[in-house]
């Protein structure tokens, strides 16, 4: 099965490198950074994925990777960060990241207050939408910015050696 992976990826690889749309538009695409990195490009790269993946818009992926590209981070990092939020997980992830903004705004919360008119529906748009944006989209702006940060930190500052070191102090012979 691993020798299976290892020869697909090995395929999808030459057919990337041959590709004359991403050779035009992406020259720098083949670049070791975007695939294998660093430290400084998985961090960039974390960021980016925690980032696009709070944003309440369509194809995250696809910002993120792009975002990736043009900041030379790790592309597959971004673009699996951005796959957290996927059909199952977005809805409770962006209303926490709602909760958050009313919480951060001052503003109530209107779940309770609109559960009797259909999401989606002209009456919401003309009666709910409004009063929900500003918290819904600065709650999860924040959250993501945050997230990036955290993930930023964690991944630039602290590596295997920094671990292992703080492992062996802290549970180490006596």
């Amino acid at each position: 099965m691993i020798r299976y992976l290892k020869l697909k990826m090995h395929q999808i690889g030459r057919a990337t490198k041959r590709s004359a749309f991403l050779n035009k538009y992406f020259p720098k695409f083949k670049d070791r950074v975007y695939w294998a990195g660093d430290r400084n490009s998985f961090a960039r790269a974390g960021f980016i994925g925690a980032f696009c993946m709070m944003l309440p818009i369509p194809f995250q992926m696809i910002l993120g990777s792009v975002i990736a590209y043009y900041s030379r981070a790790n592309i597959p990092l971004a673009t699996a960060l951005a796959w957290i939020t996927n059909p199952l997980t977005m809805w409770p992830i962006w209303y926490g990241g709602y909760v958050f903004g009313t919480w951060i705004l001052g503003t109530p919360d209107l779940f309770e207050a609109s559960a009797h008119i259909t999401i989606g529906s002209q009456l919401w748009f003309d009666e709910v939408f409004p009063l929900i944006w500003k918290p819904f989209y600065i709650g999860n702006m924040l959250l993501g910015t945050i997230f990036g940060a955290l993930l930023y930190t964690s991944i630039a500052h602290f590596h295997w050696a920094t671990i292992t070191v703080l492992f062996k102090k802290t549970f180490g012979k006596t």
